[in-house]
């Protein structure tokens, strides 16, 4: 399993130091993930350091490595040509996932394991290829959101991504996200966004991510579905098809 899918899976747990004078103290939770994406090892500290949860490195696949070492995070190598022997020599190099494209990357890139997958998804987000998306073993799937312009059809659209492909929800914010922003893609359903920009963007939007609120409980009375859902690692849904055979 990728450290990535465990960061979804932990997302809103407390953590605890050890030792005496730390038994107290927790961690605030996050409840819901925030990946920088960056193209060098400069960009991957600053984000680093501003307290994202993960790298999307879209430098050359080479250098993850030394990127994760750098920053300590979790770091995802860009490869939306992706064939086996790029994902290969990215996972030795040392990348917890990569992100690519179905439609240019090559079927063998599939055939490594112990790698994550993000998959990018176009525009063409129609009931059956987003069914068709469920078959392969995915960490998230990738979407660009609009922070600014969020009406309930397009949480709703998200929504309806996550029900047909069953794999967490990756938003790459076009703007840097406020904390009601983020609020309303976590309560959509998403697992994570992705964010880029200076120091001082990255600083706003981990600022936005840690003033994220947990979750509202589901109301038990009527029938009627709700936004206001947990999100899918919030949910405790399990997206790990380890015993399954994947593509």
């Amino acid at each position: 399993m990728s450290k990535f899918r465990q960061l979804i899976r932990d997302t809103g747990k407390t953590t605890a130091g050890f030792g005496f004078a730390v038994l107290a103290k927790h961690t605030r939770a996050r409840h819901i993930l925030l990946l920088a994406e960056a193209a060098d090892v400069a960009g991957a500290k600053a984000a680093a350091e501003a307290g994202v949860d993960a790298i999307v490195f879209t430098g050359a696949a080479s250098e993850v490595g030394a990127i994760a070492s750098a920053t300590g995070k979790p770091t995802g190598a860009w490869l939306l040509d992706a064939d086996r022997d790029a994902v290969q020599a990215a996972r030795d190099a040392g990348a917890d996932f990569f992100v690519f494209d179905d439609g240019r990357a090559h079927a063998s890139s599939m055939a490594i394991d112990e790698i994550g997958r993000v998959l990018v998804l176009g525009a063409d987000q129609d009931e059956q290829r987003l069914r068709s998306i469920a078959v392969i073993d995915l960490d998230a799937v990738l979407v660009t959101g609009d922070s600014t312009a969020q009406t309930v059809r397009d949480l709703i659209a998200l929504r309806r991504i996550i029900g047909y492909t069953g794999a967490p929800l990756l938003v790459a914010s076009e703007q840097t996200p406020t904390a009601r922003a983020l609020e309303a893609w976590r309560d959509a359903g998403a697992a994570a966004v992705l964010v880029r920009g200076d120091a001082a963007a990255l600083a706003a939007a981990v600022d936005a991510a840690n003033a994220v609120p947990a979750p509202r409980k589901r109301r038990a009375e009527g029938s009627t579905a709700s936004l206001g859902l947990h999100s899918t690692a919030a949910a405790g849904l399990d997206h790990d098809h380890e015993d399954d055979d994947d593509l």
